[in-house]
């Protein structure tokens, strides 16, 4: 993949992931592949098998969070919903308890991503020169440690929006190569 495609589909990415934190678990899915793309491509330039290793693990991890951060949502939204009437009460306790079961398993696979990522932003800055990916990654590592209350959600946001200003703003020499040039 050509690595001026690679940066910004990785700097959009991080815009539609930074939007989808506060939106949509599914834009938040959608923004992820787009960085994992050009952490890829990154990888791939490098020559180092761990990178390729650490992206496609917070891939996962991101995902499983998303989606066990979306059966939440889903559940604490059914047990409010089947609070009116007293014989739906044990019902809704049960959905609240999933939704319970469901955030902790999320936050969990989050903090998991966050490591993998700071594996992966730490040398990315190092490499681009871009210092916004240092700024992206002590936001995502807070945010991901705080997903449990609100103010974990506005860090993840602002993290994923400034991954993606850093991916677009990064210049294109990474470990030597320079765009255009192969292997």
């Amino acid at each position: 993949m050509d690595p001026e495609l690679a940066k910004v589909l990785a700097g959009l990415g991080g815009i539609v992931a930074g939007l989808g934190v506060l939106t949509n678990w599914v834009a938040t899915l959608v923004g992820a592949v787009l960085i994992y793309l050009g952490l890829s491509e990154y990888a791939n330039r490098l020559g180092d098998p761990s990178v390729r290793d650490n992206a496609t693990r917070w891939l996962i991890y991101v995902a499983f969070a998303s989606v066990a951060f979306a059966v939440a949502y889903s559940a604490v939204g059914f047990s409010i919903f089947s609070l009116h009437a007293a014989w739906t009460w044990l019902l809704a306790g049960v959905a609240f308890a999933v939704a319970a079961v469901a955030w902790v398993v999320g936050w969990v696979l989050q903090v998991a991503s966050a490591y993998r990522m700071r594996q992966l932003l730490g040398p990315l800055a190092g490499a681009t020169g871009e210092g916004l990916f240092r700024t992206a990654d002590t936001l995502y590592w807070w945010g991901s440690a705080l997903a449990v209350v609100a103010i974990g959600v506005v860090l993840l946001f602002v993290a994923y929006i400034l991954m993606g200003v850093a991916f677009l703003t990064a210049r294109s020499a990474i470990a030597g190569h320079t765009v255009g040039q192969s292997g």
